[in-house]
C-alpha cells in the first residue's frame, strides 16, 4: 500500500517492529521499549534458567533447612505439535527431571492440543490452581516453553 508524498513520490509503508507484535497504532498507548522487545525475544539456556530459579528460591526461602511451603506443584506446558525451529521437548524433559527428582516436586508435563487450545489450556490451568485445596502452604509453578507475542490489547499471548 502506498501514499503520495508532498513531492509526488510514492511512500511505501514499511513493516515495523510494532506490526510484528500486533500493537495498536493509536497514539494513546505507549510503545514497547527496545529493552522490552529484547527481553521478549531472548531465549535463555536451561543452565541460565536453573541459576535464576536457584537465586530466586534463595531469596524467597532464606531458611536453608526448611521451605515455607509444605508442597510444591509444577505444571509444564508445551505445544503438542512442537515447532521444529524451537524443539523444546529436550528442555522440558531435562527441567522435568530437575523438578521431579532433584527437588521432589509433584511435576506434570501437559501438551497444549492444536484443537480448542485456548479453552483447554485455560481449564488445565484452573484445575492446576485448585490442586491441594488451593492451600496457602502450597507453591504452584507454571512453566511454558514456546513462542509468545503481544496481542492488540498488549497482553502476552502464547503462540506456536
Amino acid at each position: 500500500m502506498s501514499e503520495a508524498s508532498a513531492a509526488g513520490a510514492p511512500i511505501t509503508q514499511e513493516h515495523s517492529q510494532s506490526d510484528e507484535f500486533d500493537l495498536p497504532s493509536t497514539s494513546n498507548t505507549t510503545p514497547p521499549t527496545p529493552d522490552d522487545i529484547d527481553r521478549w525475544r531472548y531465549h535463555i539456556s536451561l543452565q541460565e534458567f536453573g541459576e535464576s530459579l536457584h537465586a530466586a528460591a534463595q531469596a524467597v526461602f532464606p531458611n536453608h533447612e526448611r521451605s515455607r511451603y509444605t508442597k510444591v506443584f509444577v505444571l509444564m506446558l508445551c505445544w503438542e505439535d512442537e515447532d521444529p525451529r524451537l524443539p523444546v521437548s529436550v528442555e522440558i524433559d531435562k527441567l522435568f527431571n530437575v523438578f521431579k527428582y532433584t527437588y521432589n516436586f509433584e511435576t506434570e508435563i501437559w501438551r497444549i492440543p492444536d484443537r480448542n487450545s485456548h479453552a483447554r489450556s485455560n481449564q488445565k490451568i484452573l484445575d492446576f490452581v485448585e490442586i491441594g485445596d488451593d492451600s496457602l502452604d502450597h507453591l504452584k509453578i507454571i512453566y511454558y516453553a514456546g513462542h509468545a507475542k503481544l496481542s492488540k490489547n498488549r497482553l502476552l499471548t502464547w503462540t506456536r
